[in-house]
C-alpha cells in the first residue's frame, strides 16, 4: 500500500492535480501484498476429504481465510492480490515466479483472421466463429432490474438489494463472455500454429457501432490470445492497419474502390471470381501476414471461378510448407 501511495503522489505530481483524495472503504476495490505477508497453510480437515482439491488457509491483516487450491503451487509466491466486486465477493488472485509452458505438437498450419459484427471472427479457411452477443442477450433482464432499481427510495434496504441484482447480471454477462474468449482461445491455439490479426481501430468502431463492438470486447480476447499463444508457443502477429484487406481482391489484387459496406459477396472486375467479403478480408490479412513477417508466399488456388484452397510455401520453423481448405 506505501508502493501504491507513493505512485499516487507522484502522478499527481506530474499531472499538477496536487495530492490524492482520500477514499473510502467501501471505494477500495483491491489491495497488494508481498508472498512474505501472506503465510498459506494447508487445512487438515478429515472431514471434507472428499473434495476434488485441497483446502488451504491464508492470513491477511490477521485473519485467516479458507479456500480450495484447484492448482498447484509450482514457484515462489511473490504478490497477493485481493479484489472485492460489486456484489462484495472476495477474490484472492497468487502471483508466482513460475511460467507454465504446455509443449504440445505442431500443426505446421498459418490461419488469418477477419472480425465482424454478426460472425466475431473470420478464419481464412472459410469458417466462421460466431459470438453468442451475451450483453444483448441479457439486455432484457437488465433493464428490468434497472427500472427497478430506479425506483427504490434512495438509501433504503430495497435498493441494497436491487443494486446487487444489477451487478449480477453484469457479472453473469461478464463470466460468460470471459469464458467464451478463454474456450475460443484455447481452440485456436491448438488448430494453428501462426495466427495473424488486423490492428483494428476499436474507439472508431465504438463510434459506429456502439454497444456491439462493446459487447465483443474483442481487445479483452487478443489479451487472452496472446497470453495462450506464448503459454502454448505459438505465435500471435498483427498485420498494418491500413493495410487494403477488404476491397481488394485475394487472387489478382485488383482493388476495388467502389465496394460499400453493403457489398458482402462481389465479383472482381480483374479476374472475374465471385467473392465473399469477410472469407476474402481474411485470406489478405493471411497473405500480408506472411508476407511481411518473411515466413513466405501464400498463393490461393483459383478452380472453376471459387477459390477452393491456399498453399502456404515457407522455411519458418514453425510453419512448414502445407496447405489447407477454404
Amino acid at each position: 500500500m506505501i508502493k501504491r501511495l507513493a505512485q499516487s503522489y507522484r502522478e499527481m505530481k506530474t499531472l499538477g492535480r496536487g495530492r490524492p483524495r482520500f477514499k473510502k472503504c467501501k471505494q477500495h476495490k483491491g489491495m497488494t501484498f508481498r508472498g512474505e505477508q501472506c503465510p498459506i497453510e494447508k487445512v487438515c480437515d478429515k472431514q471434507k476429504q472428499k473434495r476434488n482439491h485441497p483446502t488451504y488457509k491464508i492470513r491477511l491483516n490477521g485473519r485467516w481465510y479458507r479456500f480450495a487450491l484447484h492448482r498447484a503451487i509450482q514457484g515462489e509466491i511473490r504478490q497477493v492480490y485481493v479484489t472485492r466486486d460489486a456484489l462484495g465477493d472476495m477474490y484472492i488472485t497468487l502471483t508466482e515466479d513460475y511460467a507454465e509452458i504446455k509443449i504440445e505438437p505442431k500443426t505446421g498450419k498459418a490461419e488469418g483472421f477477419d472480425m465482424g459484427i454478426k460472425d466475431f471472427l473470420i478464419g481464412s479457411d472459410g469458417h466462421r466463429y460466431t459470438s453468442p452477443m451475451f450483453y444483448k442477450q441479457n439486455a432484457k433482464k437488465l433493464t428490468t432490474a434497472q427500472q427497478d432499481y430506479s425506483r427504490k427510495v434512495k438509501g433504503s434496504n430495497n435498493q441494497e438489494r436491487e443494486r446487487k441484482n444489477v451487478a449480477r447480471i453484469h457479472k453473469k454477462t461478464a463470466n460468460q463472455r470471459t469464458d467464451h474468449h478463454w474456450k475460443l482461445a484455447i481452440e485456436l491455439c491448438q488448430k494453428f500454429d501462426i495466427l495473424f490479426f488486423e490492428d483494428l481501430n476499436l474507439e472508431g468502431m465504438k463510434r459506429l457501432w456502439g454497444k456491439q463492438v462493446s459487447d465483443l470486447a474483442f481487445g479483452e480476447f487478443m489479451q487472452k490470445m496472446k497470453w495462450q499463444a506464448k503459454k502454448r508457443i505459438r505465435a500471435v502477429l498483427k498485420i498494418g492497419r491500413w493495410t487494403p484487406t477488404t476491397k481488394c481482391c485475394s487472387v489478382c489484387n485488383h482493388h476495388h474502390k467502389d465496394l460499400t459496406l453493403a457489398d458482402r459477396n462481389w465479383t472482381c472486375l480483374s479476374c472475374h471470381t465471385h467473392l465473399d467479403r469477410d472469407p476474402n478480408a481474411a485470406m489478405n490479412i493471411l497473405k500480408e501476414g506472411v508476407a511481411s513477417f518473411g515466413l513466405g508466399v501464400v498463393r490461393p488456388i483459383v478452380l472453376f471461378n471459387k477459390i477452393v484452397g491456399y498453399s502456404v510455401e515457407s522455411n519458418h520453423p514453425i510453419l512448414k510448407s502445407t496447405s489447407a481448405s477454404v
